[in-house]
């Protein structure tokens, strides 16, 4: 009876100990951003990227285990706070464009991925962006909604207070369309100083997206985080460096 207490108390460590482990692991993640995802890209405009070329990459994401991940999972990976899959990617878009909701969304629906849309709040039911209607409904089907301010201008231009607004309007905004206040934002034209990164703390926000810079670690600067832009042109095997290095 000693003997299978003594065992019973071991197992239990062991497992506490591999847990502990798990989430304590050296954290490395890559980060996508992609803008518009056509039909027909512009070939002269680097930020439009094919539907076709999407469709490849997320069923290579699929076919080859990749887990995507919610904004939270991956706050709380970077942080060291959970253990992280093994291969684990973060799919951004910028801008809530139109075509994210008719073109995008429904792929990541037939494959069952995640994605964080960061939407400006005041393009927000303009013409070729998403209407809040259809914000709400991705929202409600996996896809976080976070802040890339009021009107995408370089916070670096602007003054102390008009950073705050931009930052804080959008903050605003965007509760009112999932009922959570954002905690995660992405720099416009990854433009950013020290007064932002101030405001973000302020406001209540865990990190900043920039863009460039490789794989996110858990070493990252939380208000500095990298994405690696998907650029027209970008074949599959870029895309597959990418996810890989982040560069």
């Amino acid at each position: 009876m000693k003997k299978m207490f003594l065992f019973i108390l071991v197992t239990l460590f062991l497992g506490a100990s591999h847990s502990s482990n798990a989430a304590a692991t050296n954290a490395s993640v890559p980060v996508l951003l992609y803008h518009v995802v056509s039909t027909n890209p512009d070939p002269n405009n680097q930020y439009q990227y094919s539907l076709t070329e999407f469709k490849k990459q997320m069923d290579y994401l699929k076919t080859n285990g990749y887990t995507t991940l919610s904004i939270d999972q991956y706050y709380s990976i970077i942080n060291k706070t959970v253990s992280m899959p093994s291969k684990p990617v973060l799919l951004t878009f910028d801008d809530c464009t139109s075509d994210f909701y008719t073109n995008v969304y429904p792929i990541l629906k037939q494959y069952g991925m995640k994605a964080t849309q960061f939407a400006v709040s005041n393009w927000i039911d303009t013409g070729g962006h998403m209407t809040t209607s259809q914000l709400k409904i991705v929202y409600a089907n996996g896809i976080d909604v976070q802040n890339h301010t009021t009107n995408h201008s370089s916070l670096t231009s602007l003054t102390h207070d008009q950073k705050y607004v931009a930052i804080n309007d959008a903050t605003t905004k965007i509760r009112s369309i999932t009922n959570k206040s954002p905690i995660y934002c992405a720099y416009p034209n990854a433009s950013y100083d020290t007064d932002t990164v101030s405001i973000l703390k302020n406001l209540g926000y865990k990190i900043g997206f920039k863009v460039g810079g490789g794989l996110s670690k858990d070493t990252s600067d939380k208000y500095a985080l990298p994405r690696s832009m998907i650029l027209n042109g970008d074949i599959l095997t870029v895309f597959i460096r990418k996810i890989s290095t982040g560069q």
